[in-house]
């Protein structure tokens, strides 16, 4: 059975915070027993926090690009469309799709994200996702497995929307020990070509069960009881075309 633990009283999360440290902490006073290959779910917008990802926008200036799109989608701040042509690597603004009202980027890593995976915190404050997911996932999973003396897996998650759907889930966008795609063939044609399932999104959209959005408070989820492959040389690109 795979049960899904919000994880409560991770505190407020400031820079250079070691998040393996807090989720420690907030595992023993919420006495939970960690298990062999649990799957820690982590929000990208803790991890960010630590690394210093925020940006004020009154230091961005939005060039002509980004002055063009804000100006077919008027909603949508001028400097965070800077923003998301900046994550994108390529100042031309060829890797946002934007169509009515949605903004889509391809992130050097390959991932499409909504927004570019920029989201605006205020009026005064945005932030980035955080620079390597992976290298920040396995940061905080060898905390954890030095710590509860079991290996462990971490999905950094992220809120994404799609723009043909109302409102958002979960995906992955950096793991550590979890191997993103899972292949199942049917016992009755061995024959045929495995099925291929993104297993790091629908961990991660399961964790979002508990985890909510930024306002419910509780940025780790813990998934445990599921069965999959444990690699520790795992990383998101594997589950990219």
């Amino acid at each position: 059975m795979v049960e899904v633990i919000g994880l409560k009283d991770i505190g407020q999360v400031r820079v250079e915070d070691n998040i393996g440290r807090l989720i420690v902490k907030a595992v023993h006073e919420n006495q939970i027993i960690v298990k062999q290959h649990d799957v820690f779910c982590v929000a990208s917008k803790i991890v960010s926090i630590t690394e210093n990802r925020e940006i004020m926008l009154k230091n961005v200036a939005p060039l002509i690009d980004a002055q063009k799109i804000h100006q077919r989608i008027p909603r949508k701040d001028a400097r965070l469309i800077q923003l998301m042509i900046n994550e994108t690597g390529d100042t031309t603004a060829e890797r946002l799709t934007v169509t009515n009202n949605f903004i889509g980027g391809q992130i050097p890593n390959g991932l499409f994200l909504t927004s570019a995976g920029v989201d605006k915190i205020d009026d005064e404050k945005a932030i980035l996702l955080p620079e390597f997911p992976d290298i920040s996932a396995q940061k905080i999973a060898l905390t954890l497995t030095t710590a509860f003396g079991v290996p462990v897996s971490v999905v950094i998650t992220d809120s994404d929307g799609r723009p043909d759907k109302k409102g958002a889930t979960q995906i992955a966008i950096g793991v550590y020990g979890l191997k993103p795609l899972r292949e199942t063939t049917s016992p009755k044609d061995m024959l045929t070509k495995p099925a291929v399932e993104t297993l790091c999104d629908m961990v991660a959209a399961a964790a979002g069960l508990e985890m909510g959005q930024r306002d419910a408070g509780i940025p780790v989820a813990i998934v445990s009881g599921l069965k999959y492959q444990f690699d520790t040389n795992a990383k998101i690109t594997d589950a990219l075309n």
